[in-house]
């Protein structure tokens, strides 16, 4: 029997749907089906120790955010630790084979840290090229000198040093460019009669601030060899700086004092116009006297006609001595490298710190940086430029530095003439370094 027409239509047509009903479903199961991912690449994640107060921790924070935004497969992670403990800390940590990648420590706690194992060197990981734009006594500050010669353990990000801090209000000319000048000024600015006296210097006499002036006196503790010479070449500088510190002591239009107390006491309650102090302790005296802040180099010692040479640290960027060398590593020197770049420097500069980057203009044109912050920038790193690296072996701070905090102390106290001090504080260090 014939099929009619009409039906033959249908039937083709209901075949037809039913094919592309198919297809698509078929086509739906293949567009659902899940594609095996990529593999992400892997991100190396490195631990930073540091004890910087604000706003430092604030900016250090900030050059940590662009590093992480600028390599998203490395991230450095801030952790804060206490000053006082942040060194026995990271010692006892890289000891029990963990610890952070990375620490910031003061650069006179290297030595010890080198010796416990805790630091990698990092001798011939970085270019010459690099290290020659940092401050120069801060890059040796962060050197500790060992048999073989000096070794690096950290790359310097910020100094610190001494400069002489004035009230701009009280002096219509320079400041006191020597020392004659710098007493004669101040006992001219002293009124010791009123109630409470007012100083024109506040002089704090512990031997950080004070030990710059010893070089200048021609005094020394050890030659260019590491070898004693405070009895013998060094004798005769030392005994007339100790005497030089005992006449300060005891001029009553000056307060010359060992007790830090009394003198922070005087500068913060107004009494004192001029002072010698820390670069980090600039923005005190800027809160102090505000808007009239000076800062100036440390006058020249008049007896000599010879610059002093104060101590110069820094704050040092530090690697776990247990890295590897894999990706931690190399992530490691990545961000060091970013911490030396310029803008990363003047952030810090931005926040009070001294930057070591040589290279980087102080006279650029920058609304964030006022031009009292950037004009006692370039007094530090003048001063800095020179000064001297402070010592930072075992020895130096654990033997060294006590013994002639007590030789200064004791001809301050009139417990000892300098001769004496000089003579019991040479035997005491040839007896416990062991040197004949």
């Amino acid at each position: 029997m014939a099929v009619p027409q009409q039906l033959r239509r249908n039937v083709i047509l209901a075949l037809t749907l039913l094919t592309l009903v198919a297809c698509s479903a078929q086509g739906a199961s293949l567009s659902t089906t899940p594609q095996p991912a990529a593999p992400a690449p892997a991100r190396t994640i490195l631990i930073l120790w540091h004890a910087w107060p604000p706003p430092a921790d604030r900016a250090l924070a900030a050059v940590v955010e662009r590093f992480n935004r600028g390599n998203p497969r490395m991230q450095v992670v801030i952790q804060t630790r206490q000053a006082v403990s942040l060194r026995d800390e990271l010692a006892s940590a890289v000891a029990e084979g963990a610890g952070p990648h990375l620490a910031i420590v003061p650069s006179h706690t290297l030595g010890a840290l080198a010796e416990e194992g805790a630091l990698l060197s990092l001798d011939g990981l970085l270019a010459a090229q690099e290290l020659e734009r940092l401050l120069p006594a801060a890059l040796g500050a962060a050197q500790v000198r060992s048999r073989e010669g000096p070794r690096l353990y950290g790359v310097p990000l910020t100094f610190d040093t001494l400069a002489l801090y004035y009230n701009k209000a009280n002096f219509s000319a320079a400041p006191p460019g020597d020392t004659d000048s710098l007493l004669r000024v101040a006992r001219g600015l002293s009124d010791n009669r009123s109630d409470p006296p007012v100083w024109g210097l506040a002089y704090n006499l512990n031997l950080d601030r004070t030990i710059g002036y010893l070089y200048a006196f021609g005094g020394r503790v050890f030659d260019d060899q590491g070898n004693l010479v405070l009895g013998l070449d060094g004798r005769a500088g030392t005994e007339a700086w100790l005497e030089w510190l005992l006449v300060l002591r005891e001029d009553e239009g000056l307060l010359a004092s060992l007790d830090g107390i009394t003198v922070d006491n005087a500068l913060l309650s107004q009494r004192a116009l001029m002072t010698i102090d820390w670069a980090h302790a600039a923005g005190r005296y800027r809160a102090l006297w505000a808007g009239n802040l000076g800062v100036a180099p440390l006058p020249r010692l008049s007896e000599t006609n010879r610059l002093p040479q104060p101590y110069v640290r820094s704050d040092t960027l530090v690697l776990n001595a247990r890295l590897g060398d894999g990706p931690e590593r190399a992530a490691a020197l990545a961000f060091t490298r970013h911490l030396m770049t310029e803008a990363s420097q003047r952030d810090l500069l931005r926040a009070g710190r001294q930057p070591a980057l040589m290279s980087l203009d102080l006279n650029a044109a920058d609304l964030a940086i006022s031009p009292e912050l950037r004009e006692a920038a370039r007094v530090f790193r003048a001063q800095a430029e020179t000064g001297l690296p402070m010592p930072n072996t075992r020895a130096a701070t654990e033997i060294v530095w006590p013994v002639l905090i007590d030789m200064q102390s004791g001809v301050l106290r009139r417990l000892l003439t300098p001769a004496q001090a000089v003579e019991n504080a040479d035997a005491a260090l040839r007896a416990r370094l062991d040197q004949p």
